[in-house]
């Protein structure tokens, strides 16, 4: 990413390729929690960014109609794991300067993570909330 690009602060990218998925895994209205296990984008963006961590993989989300995470809705919590994983990505603490890096980082963690996110929640078939609770006992063996 450019410096430019860095710049952003106020808000995280989702790609209108996937923005499907984070409707689908959302809880809206009376949707049941085993069906949409999340109840904010900014709940299963943080989940796809550690899934995308933990697999090392990134992709640059392309900007377009998908969604957006406003940064306000971030708790410190929310914000110390993004900025390790940006420490982790970089070697350098000096990232904690740039928080558009920290954010264009996070976006591409998400980006790639948010597939693993669909395959073992959705595509498993079953309900989604318990292929969640499946795959997080699979991280603990």
């Amino acid at each position: 990413m450019s410096d430019t690009e860095y710049t952003r602060t106020d808000r995280a990218y989702i790609d209108e390729a996937v923005i499907d998925v984070y409707r689908q895994l959302k809880k809206e209205g009376n949707a049941e929690a085993e069906q949409a296990p999340f109840d904010t984008y900014k709940d299963l963006f943080m989940f796809a960014v550690c899934v995308g961590f933990e697999n090392g993989r990134r992709t640059k989300p392309r900007k377009g109609n998908g969604g957006e995470v406003p940064t306000k809705v971030f708790t410190e919590d929310d914000l110390a794991i993004l900025k390790a994983i940006a420490i982790a990505e970089t070697g350098d603490v000096e990232v904690l300067t740039r928080f558009g890096e920290i954010l264009g980082i996070a976006e591409e963690y998400a980006n790639t993570g948010i597939h693993e996110v669909k395959s073992s929640l959705v595509d498993e078939g079953g309900r989604p909330l318990w292929n969640l609770l499946n795959l997080l006992n699979s991280q603990n063996t």
